[in-house]
């Protein structure tokens, strides 16, 4: 489960425009890689909180918690179905790094921090033969979890022939310290709904590798949708300044 990307939209502006918002501070188009790397990192980083609360004037809601579609995911026989999904904890996500090259349109990032995934579930199947039928409350806490999110990026004109930035081909990847998965109302009763729960938690490394990509995918496609509505409210010559 991969977070979201939500930053890579504050990293980039590039210059104080009449409609952004005033905390926001410009970085060169014309640094070098390295050094429009560094500016925008600390930039990013300094405006993350202002961010994390949402750009009224561009029509952004507040991000933490974000809200994501219904996502279904499957490991083997198990499958869950997931709705009514909130995503916490991008506000206190670490930026470590925020790498731009607009010469061959490409950028990437790398985040670092716990995030939550909480909502509500259906699920049929078995894990590790024990079989699960049901429907409660589900929570996936991903700890110490390291992000890599790599992207590129192109121009669109807008109808009045104003150049905009978009961010397409996202490829994300993530490694975690430790996820924990817990499950309410499982069929059995307390005793053997913990059971199941400490069962998912004892087996989480493969887990993860099939129930993730779902919600990846989701976490991607709507902070996707975010950051391309920020690019569509601002030229792109207002967000890189020569």
């Amino acid at each position: 489960m991969k977070l979201e990307l939500i930053f890579c939209a504050i990293c980039v502006i590039g210059s104080r425009a009449a409609n952004l918002p005033s905390y926001i501070t410009p970085c060169s188009r014309s640094l070098a890689i390295n050094e429009l790397t560094e500016c925008v990192t600390t930039e990013a980083r300094r405006i993350q909180p202002e961010f994390a609360k949402g750009i009224p004037e561009f029509g952004l809601e507040p991000i933490d918690p974000l809200p994501l579609d219904d996502i279904v995911a499957n490991a083997g026989t198990f499958i869950i179905r997931s709705k009514n999904l909130l995503l916490k904890g991008l506000k206190k996500m670490e930026i470590r790094e925020v790498k731009f090259n607009l010469e061959k349109n490409t950028g990437s990032m790398k985040l670092f921090g716990n995030m939550t995934f909480v909502g509500d579930y259906e699920t049929d199947g078995a894990i590790v033969l024990i079989p699960i039928k049901g429907n409660g409350k589900i929570s996936v806490k991903c700890l110490d979890t390291n992000i890599l999110i790599k992207y590129k990026l192109r121009k669109i004109k807008d109808p009045n022939g104003v150049d905009h930035l978009e961010t397409y081909d996202i490829k994300q990847s993530e490694q975690y310290g430790r996820v924990v998965f817990h499950l309410t109302n499982l069929p059995g009763g307390e005793a053997i709904g913990n059971t199941i729960n400490q069962v998912m938690n004892d087996n989480w490394k493969d887990l993860i590798k099939q129930l993730g990509p779902p919600y990846t995918k989701a976490t991607a496609n709507k902070v996707h949708e975010l950051i391309n509505k920020l690019y569509s409210n601002v030229p792109f010559d207002q967000l890189f300044a020569l």
